[in-house]
Parts: C-alpha cells; sequence; structure tokens
C-alpha cells in the first residue's frame, strides 16, 4: 500500500474531520504538523496541482482569517499569492518561509494530493483500497 502522509494543524476542524475520517476507514497514515513541512515536499506537491503552488496556499484571506485569527497581519502575504504578480518560485519560497500559509489539510502519498477535507474525493480515493480492518489493531 502507497504510504499517505496528512500534514495539518491542530485545532482546524477540517483536518481533525480528516483525520477522523481516515481512521474510521482503516486508512494508515502518518501525520504531520504543516509547519516541520519541507522545501522539497512543497517543491514535488507544487509539481501535483493544477495552479502549482498557489493552489498549497489558503485560496483567500478570510478563509486564512478564519482558521489563523492570531495571524490575521499575514493576510496580506495571501493576497499576494493570488494576486498573479509573484513568480512560482518565489510563492514557493514564501510557502517554506511561512508554512502555515500552507492551507489545511493536504492529503498526499506525494503522487495523488487532496487538498483540504474533500469527502467525495476522499471517498473515491480510497474506494478500491484494501486497507486494515479498523477495528483489529
Amino acid at each position: 500500500m502507497t504510504n499517505w502522509i496528512l500534514f495539518g494543524k491542530s485545532g482546524n476542524p477540517s483536518f481533525e474531520v480528516t483525520k477522523a475520517w481516515l481512521k474510521n476507514h482503516g486508512i494508515p497514515v502518518e501525520i504531520r504538523s504543516v509547519y516541520s513541512i519541507t522545501e522539497q515536499e512543497i517543491k514535488t506537491l507544487s509539481e501535483i496541482t493544477d495552479r502549482g503552488a498557489r493552489d498549497l496556499a489558503y485560496p483567500n484571506a478570510f478563509s486564512y482569517a478564519l482558521i489563523n485569527p492570531q495571524r490575521a497581519s499575514d493576510q496580506t502575504l495571501i493576497e499576494q499569492i493570488h494576486s498573479n504578480t509573484l513568480s512560482e518560485n518565489e510563492i514557493k519560497n514564501l510557502l517554506v518561509q511561512n508554512p502555515h500559509l500552507v492551507v489545511s489539510p493536504i492529503l498526499t502519498n506525494f503522487d495523488t494530493l487532496i487538498v483540504g477535507y474533500q469527502y467525495e474525493k476522499m471517498g473515491n480515493t480510497f474506494r478500491f483500497v484494501k486497507v486494515r480492518d479498523p477495528l483489529i489493531p
């Protein structure tokens, strides 16, 4: 079976729901903090998204502020990412230097990428995956 990694932030409702969904469906996954994401991981993930590194950041300043109210001053960084004024490399560097700008959760095996809690996409991704019985340790 492919090794899956779930990047997230404690206290983020979408991360907690995704983690619970995976556990309830017996999907083995490595749980990692989004703050531990490496430069190479950001590069690899941005290569499998539709819009590059931009897809790894919060989609807008409002959604960022909801999850990160203590970092309201960083909303301008999210606006910069989505303004089309930064190059792909500049966005990647910004995410490496500021991992709190990376949307949470991110579920990946570095071939497939699911950004945010996407119930339907998770169901389709794991539909035919043979997993361990969640009731047996």
